[in-house]
């Protein structure tokens, strides 16, 4: 009877074990699965009637914690990167080229770091490269990561991969959403249709 006992306790332990790991795979595939997927969805809304609005989304920079609806009237142009992203850092002097273009026109960049220490980590990075010549800022509050890449910056979007570029209209919609490097070209392009339309 002892052996019957301790075998029933044994399948027991094996049948809890199975169903975590079954509620682990559900939970993987409905919210992980599902965050990968929305994170790297591009979005390209040219007309201002389907964009959504993201006014509410907050940033820190070093000197105050801002939002989006601040800069009401500009292009504003998030580049959501981390100083640990072989493409974001490789990506820098061309978005620094791309700022220059749009310096005496109504649109601001920020660079959006999702480092995982915020500015403990941003700062010695940013004394090597004096030359960025954009606003760098944090998530406020600090979003919850997952898999370091995976983030939600409520109310702009998700993101999946790095680096990802928002642009926002003058009204604070978000009107495109690019995924990866070498999307330069398109922020720039959207920026233009954008400032045509004002």
């Amino acid at each position: 009877m002892e052996i019957s006992r301790k075998s029933n306790l044994k399948k027991l332990a094996i049948l809890i074990v199975i169903i975590v790991l079954l509620v682990s795979l559900v939970y993987y595939y409905n919210e992980i699965t599902q965050r990968i997927t929305s994170g790297k969805k591009e979005i390209h809304l040219l007309d201002p009637s389907l964009r959504q609005s993201v006014r509410a989304f907050k940033f820190e920079t070093e000197r105050a914690i801002k939002e989006v609806k601040d800069f009401t009237g500009n292009v504003v142009v998030v580049y959501v990167w981390a100083s640990w992203c072989p493409p974001c850092v490789e990506g820098i002097p061309s978005l620094i080229s791309l700022v220059k273009k749009f310096e005496n026109i109504q649109v601001k960049f920020f660079g959006l770091s999702v480092d995982n220490d915020g500015w403990e980590d941003i700062r010695p990075f940013l004394k090597n490269h004096p030359d960025i010549n954009y606003t760098i800022a944090i998530p406020y509050p600090k979003p919850d990561f997952q898999f370091e890449t995976i983030v939600d910056l409520k109310p702009l979007g998700q993101v999946a991969a790095l680096p990802t570029f928002f642009v926002i209209d003058q009204n604070g919609k978000l009107a495109g959403k690019f995924v990866g490097a070498g999307h330069l070209l398109d922020v720039e392009i959207l920026i233009n249709k954008l400032i045509e339309r004002n």
